[in-house]
């Protein structure tokens, strides 16, 4: 059976299925070039059939997922939240996130189905849609490799909730709901109005709030953080009106003003603090309340592209493995809805090993093309994998900065080598000039790509089995010898968020990193995606030469092909 995903909110995107397997997935973003582009997926959805030369009238279940609307539950949930409410402001602030969500839901609904009426479907193609956490919490568990294990959702809000709690049995496909948040009451929106008082872009500029909070105490304001939403001991409670509203806008005088008073470092450490407490002991609780076995945890939605969050759950003694879905985020929903549909007809998805599931680059056309236009311009090499690993060593070790396509792109928020820019680890000054290239700002160090040897000798607690860290979706403590011979991807409270690399999943990539360690000494290399600041992760040949041309890179790779732009006499 073939089944499509799609999802047309935040950054819209398409997935496609055959049987149990993922093998095609893509991200409106990448195609408009409009960072978290949310308009209809046609490019994405065009590609992911073309990949597979497959019409639309060859799909058996087109799956949806963004917003669906009122379910009993939420419903009830609602009306008991509504219940709690002891003022007017409380109720209309409640009343305007509803009407809000209602407002924004349905446009995307009617774009949906008005897509759908307009298509010339098989007669036997079956269109079914998800709630929007339940296809969170399916693109999670059903992706992962578990047999069985609890499932945490959490975002800014989706069908009213913002968080759910859910046990996932991968032989009978069942996943049961156990606790839901409703949507006013949200940890997304929390942590993305704190983003937007410091002065950023929330939905985009979390990481910045996240590296941030580890120059500072987060005890200096955290009484402030209380303030505006908490753990009550038995659910997620915010305090509608001065101090919050569910919304990334609308701040009061008063909350801007005591957020003033403190420095950008010391909220944003008391913001991290106080999301990784509520959510770790909320998680607590629930395993109490239903007296849950210590299990394997999968995670899915926007909070969790948090990577210090998901250290926090993973360490928790009541979590024995995490899975984070590496896109994470509202793209990822388009997953989540084709295996809502897997599950119902009892079908289990396999693990995908590998986010390379979009586009390649390009092709020999377009090499042999700009070798004939360009011979005055760059050095164009077509070398062997062997050849290929020397000369980009080489070139590290000349402090050349290396963009890489290899391959097809990756789907999701992190760069893991398909679509990557490379550099050595030991220059700490780099995330000073490196960023400035690519007009970002960051706080947060770059992430070390490493192989799966070298991250056993320096990661503390390191499992080879750890999911999370093939993906990039979770920070790791690192050694002090590490943050000496790595000091650029290592942050100030000696954590890093590497990629860990296998011979057997990727023997090229392996191969470079045991190269560069035998040269440098280095253990790692940094991995930044390749794109500019505000721009979506390239995806084409074409889109990785601008990035050669204006100097964000001194080496290009294009799979097997190494291109330098001559200097001329003039430089």
């Amino acid at each position: 059976m073939n089944f499509l995903g799609i999802s047309n909110g935040e950054t819209s995107s398409a997935c496609l299925f055959i049987d149990k397997n993922l093998v095609a997935a893509c991200s409106e973003e990448r195609f408009t070039r409009k960072k978290m582009d949310n308009t209809f997926p046609i490019n994405s959805i065009k590609y992911c059939l073309k990949n597979l030369n497959l019409r639309l009238t060859d799909i058996d279940v087109i799956s949806y997922a963004w917003a669906k609307g009122y379910q009993e539950n939420i419903a009830t949930q609602n009306r008991k939240r509504l219940s709690l409410l002891n003022s007017n402001e409380e109720k209309n602030i409640f009343s305007e996130r509803i009407k809000s969500e209602q407002a924004r839901d349905i446009s995307k609904r009617d774009e949906f189905w008005s897509w759908i009426e307009k298509q010339d479907l098989s007669k036997n193609t079956v269109v079914e849609d998800f709630y929007h956490h339940e296809a969170h919490a399916f693109s999670a568990c059903s992706m992962s490799n578990f047999d069985s294990c609890a499932v945490l959702t959490c975002d800014g809000r989706g069908d009213y909730e913002s968080l759910t709690f859910s046990i996932f049995d991968k032989k009978t496909q069942k996943l049961t709901k156990l606790f839901s948040s409703n949507s006013v009451d949200s940890l997304g929106f929390f942590y993305g109005r704190i983003t937007g008082l410091l002065g950023y872009t929330p939905c985009r500029h979390e990481g910045k709030i996240t590296g941030l909070a580890a120059y500072s105490d987060p005890k200096i304001a955290i009484n402030l953080m209380k303030k505006m939403i908490n753990f009550d001991g038995d659910e997620i409670r915010a305090n509608l009106g001065s101090y919050y509203r569910p919304f990334y806008k609308n701040y009061d005088p008063i909350l801007v003003k005591e957020i003033q008073s403190f420095s950008k470092e010391q909220i944003s450490a008391a913001a991290q603090s106080h999301l990784e407490e509520c959510l770790t002991s909320l998680v607590k609780s629930l395993f109490f309340k239903h007296n849950l076995p210590k299990m394997a945890l999968s995670i899915a939605g926007g909070v969790f592209g948090n990577v210090k969050v998901n250290q926090k759950l993973k360490e928790l003694e009541c979590i024995t493995k995490l899975f984070v879905q590496p896109q994470m985020g509202d793209g990822g929903l388009a997953i989540g809805a084709a295996c809502g549909s897997l599950s119902k007809r009892k079908m289990e998805a396999n693990f995908a090993s590998s986010m390379a599931l979009g586009p390649i680059g390009g092709n020999e056309v377009f090499i042999d093309n700009l070798i004939d236009k360009n011979a005055d311009k760059y050095t164009i090499s077509k070398l062997s994998e062997d050849d290929l690993i020397n000369n980009i060593v080489t070139n590290l070790s000349n402090n050349d900065v290396v963009g890489l396509v290899r391959g097809r792109m990756e789907f999701g928020p992190r760069a893991l080598c398909q679509r990557s820019i490379l550099y050595k680890t030991s220059d700490k000054t780099c995330n000073d000039w490196l960023n400035k290239r690519m007009h970002r700002n960051e706080f947060m160090p770059f992430g070390p790509v490493m192989t799966n040897e070298n991250a056993s000798k320096y990661l503390i607690n390191y499992e080879e089995n750890d999911i999370s860290l093939k993906f990039m979706t979770c920070t790791s403590n690192v050694k002090n010898e590490f943050a000496k011979l790595c000091p650029a991807v290592t942050h100030v409270d000696n954590t890093a968020r590497p990629q860990v690399v296998f011979k057997e999943v990727d023997p090229w990539l392996w191969s470079l990193l045991t190269k560069w360690k035998e040269i440098s000494g280095e253990p790692s290399l940094i991995n930044t995606s390749f794109n500019q600041h505000e721009e979506p992760i390239i995806c084409s040949y074409d889109e990785a030469l601008i990035n050669l041309d204006n100097g964000t890179v001194d080496t290009l790779v294009l799979d097997s092909v190494l291109i330098k732009k001559k200097v001329s006499k003039n430089d």
